[in-house]
């Protein structure tokens, strides 16, 4: 895929079953078998389309990345501190993507709010490489929430501005 076409663009209304799909395909290949069933149900209801339409309905806080009419990768943010969700499709891995999805996010997190210090993530184990390679550094040690593992990370915002 020519990485020129990919176009990262807000949430729109009808979106949340593509999303949906593609991080039910994403997390269950590299997430789920670490998982207990109830961190594994917690989280399916968490990304369930009807939820994650809720949750932009008072303000878009998910971008797409596609190419074409195929979705690549998502991102979502939580309170304008904490991304709550960012995947991408495993045809689509090591290009980029969630850097990408990353730097348009931010944007739009600093313009909400111009004084923001740090954006924060609950990193699951598989993702914590791609955090690091876009500057976020633990803020703390592994932990687990709700049958979810996780290592807080945070990424400085200063030099962004």
């Amino acid at each position: 895929m020519d990485m020129k076409n990919l176009r990262i663009e807000p949430y729109s209304p009808v979106q949340e079953f593509a999303i949906h799909a593609l991080i039910r395909k994403v997390y269950d290949e590299y997430v789920a078998p670490d998982y207990p069933d109830n961190g594994n149900r917690f989280f399916y209801d968490w990304i369930a389309p009807e939820n994650i339409a809720a949750r932009q309905r008072e303000r878009i806080n998910l971008w797409t990345a596609c190419t074409g009419q195929e979705l690549a990768g998502m991102i979502e943010i939580r309170g304008n501190t904490y991304i709550s969700l960012l995947f991408v499709a495993k045809e689509y891995h090591g290009r980029g993507i969630a850097t990408r999805l990353f730097q348009t996010a931010l944007p739009e997190m600093l313009r909400r709010d111009p004084h923001l210090e740090k954006v924060l993530v609950h990193a699951s184990p598989y993702s914590i490489p791609v955090y690091r390679k876009m500057g976020f550094v633990a803020a703390g040690v592994m932990q687990t929430e709700n049958g979810i593992s996780y290592l807080p990370m945070e990424y400085q915002v200063t030099g962004d501005r």
